[in-house]
């Protein structure tokens, strides 16, 4: 009963700074975020309750109340750790979150370090007013006690005793109330608190070889599931200090974008580690091989998001060009395709590390996302306990592979090919690692090729490039993901694309891609005519601005000239035609026909008479 729980407190021998230090250090756990935030932290901060013979019976109590607080007031905790990350204190928050051991207390999230502090202040608050009240209830005893007769034969009678020990509990033993307002710090260590606390360090120093693979598996795995966005399940980890060598079976990754199947799946990826830097809570792989991956494979049960999400960037201003459009404007389920390359955002800034000054410069006429903004996008993608001051991590980045290895990773939709993925020096930090992260991606067939650069995050002088090609893409398949309006002008055949340009990050991923889009033995239907054979077709397309709601230029001259060039008789007449009346229009009867004869030459339509 809670009655008997605040009667022990009532009357128990507790001293007010047994009772303060209970409050204040149930306070600061209250306010942790969680385990994989603050792991240091959490284990330092109960070990002190345990060893500082703090009244257990009001930390829980208080632990209970400051976790529904914390909940509530995570946008304070979160403002008050922006203070001591960004604010006059960054010196020494960047000391600490960069420092041996330290490191492992969290304080570079911001709730964990505003958490500390508002935990502190909401602990301390309930301790005064718990002492004052427990204070206040023993001196009334007290002076009960020493000049109340009635109030000495009243409390006497067996009844009054047994109706006390089920209300409130039991007695406070043979001391008066005033031997027990004499105190007020009594003994401040907890023997049988610091025995605990060695024999728990010891085991924890003993048992690390089996213990380290468990706590890498939840860490890796919370991880993983914050950087996916969606659950991930990992079957085994195992991690063998003494070989240097770490091994994941049964990883599989949920698609945020289609929750019923996996974004990547493996059997095992097997990784050489490097353990030195673990204490700084830097993770290094310096090799992982994956095998039997793939993408797409259906799960067995849906995941769930993690967070809210990436969310598609709105949809750029009208532009004044007529021949600059939008997805929208183009592809039927435009929403989908904006998902989708909103994840491929997320994960090319995750890669990109914190944002910072570009060697290459921001793009012309777009202001650079400011830290606020920054933080206050990730607060509505991630939740308040999964910020982090990313940026004031040195030395090494946090979690770094040298070079991944996936071959003949098996792709749903294609069964005849599989992907060969390589990627090397891939960090949380390029510009600490200092060394140009690279992601490769070929076809078992040739056929279908990604490669992307991040120099410019990396090195100074450096760019960031993106370059692909898809070849021998059934045309049909094109034509029904596109809005047409009517009936797809476009059947048969195939399509080759390929796309060599750059990106930077400012206020999101901003691409500047030219894309070339080759048709080979396509059936062409324009209005007013029949269908028209086409051996070859090649359209330039320029693709600039975000890369999850790009604007899309094709502009009339580059699709005229497309279609003279492959040799499309119906759209040369039809040009011809065009062109024809507008010289008429301008230049009048005379120079119209020197005109039109000279159109007829260029188009091929006119021959010289002998």
């Amino acid at each position: 009963m809670i009655t008997r729980k605040l009667g022990k407190i009532l009357r128990g021998t507790a001293t007010p700074f047994q009772l303060f230090i209970a409050c204040l250090l149930a306070g600061m756990i209250g306010f942790m975020p969680g385990l994989v935030q603050a792991p240091g932290l959490l284990v330092a901060l109960t070990l002190l309750l345990v060893i500082l013979n703090a009244n257990l019976a009001v930390a829980g109590m208080t632990l209970l109340a400051c976790k529904l607080l914390a909940l509530i007031l995570a946008p304070l905790s979160f403002q008050a750790g922006r203070f001591l990350i960004d604010g006059p204190t960054e010196g020494l928050w960047r000391t600490l979150i960069n420092s041996p051991v330290l490191a492992l207390f969290g304080f570079d999230y911001y709730l964990t370090s505003g958490g500390l502090v508002v935990g502190a202040v909401c602990g301390g608050l309930l301790g005064c007013i718990l002492v004052k009240i427990v204070s206040g209830f023993r001196r009334k005893m007290a002076s009960l006690e020493a000049g109340s007769e009635r109030f000495k034969q009243f409390t006497s009678k067996g009844w009054v005793k047994f109706l006390t020990y089920i209300l409130v509990g039991g007695s406070k033993g043979k001391k008066s109330y005033e031997e027990i307002l004499t105190k007020t710090v009594g003994n401040p260590i907890r023997t049988l608190g610091v025995v605990f606390a060695v024999v728990t360090i010891a085991l924890l120093l003993i048992l690390q070889q089996f213990a380290a693979g468990p706590i890498v598996h939840m860490a890796l795995q919370s991880g993983l599931e914050r950087a996916n966005g969606a659950t991930v399940d990992l079957e085994e980890c195992d991690l063998n200090l003494r070989d240097n060598r770490l091994t994941l079976k049964g990883l599989a990754m949920a698609d945020p974008g289609a929750l019923d199947t996996d974004l990547f799946r493996a059997d095992a990826l097997e990784a050489d580690i490097s353990g030195m830097n673990l204490l700084r809570k830097r993770l290094q792989l310096d090799r992982v091989e994956v095998s039997n991956g793939s993408h797409g494979e259906a799960r067995a049960k849906p995941g769930q998001l993690i967070g809210k999400g990436p969310e598609p960037s709105p949809d750029p201003p009208p532009s004044q060009d007529p021949e600059v459009k939008t997805l929208d404007d183009y592809i039927k389920d435009a929403k989908k395709w904006k998902e989708r390359l909103a994840q491929a955002r997320d994960w090319l800034e995750k890669l990109s590390g914190p944002e910072e000054e570009d060697a290459a410069g921001g793009a012309e006429g777009e202001r650079k996302e400011t830290l606020s903004e920054r933080l206050a996008r990730e607060v509505r993608e991630k939740g308040y306990a999964n910020v982090r001051a990313s940026h004031l991590i040195e030395g090494a980045p946090t979690f770094t592979i040298n070079e991944l290895v996936a071959d003949k990773v098996r792709v749903a939709g294609m069964p005849e090919d599989t992907l060969n993925i390589t990627a090397t020096n891939l960090s949380t930090h390029p510009r600490l690692l200092g060394r140009e992260p690279e992601v490769h991606i070929r076809s078992t067939s040739d056929t279908k090729g990604l490669d992307l650069g991040l120099g410019s995050l990396a090195v100074s002088g450096g760019s960031n490039t993106i370059n692909f090609f898809y070849r021998g893409l059934p045309t049909d398949d094109v034509a029904g993901e596109l809005e047409l309006g009517g009936d797809a002008p476009l059947k048969g055949g195939t399509i080759d694309l390929a796309a060599s340009g750059s990106w930077i990050r400012s206020g999101g991923i901003q691409l500047n891609l030219p894309l070339t889009a080759s048709l080979h033995h396509a059936t062409l239907s324009l209005p007013g005519g029949g269908p028209t054979e086409i051996d070859n077709f090649t359209l330039p397309i320029a693709v600039t601005g975000l890369i999850d709601n790009p604007r899309v230029r094709i502009t009339d001259k580059a699709l005229q000239d497309a279609l003279v060039k492959a040799g499309v008789d119906r759209a040369k007449a039809a040009l011809t035609g065009e062109a024809k009346k507008a010289i008429d229009k301008e230049l009048g009867d005379k120079a119209g026909e020197e005109g039109k004869k000279l159109l007829d030459s260029i188009l091929g339509g006119g021959k010289k008479e002998d």
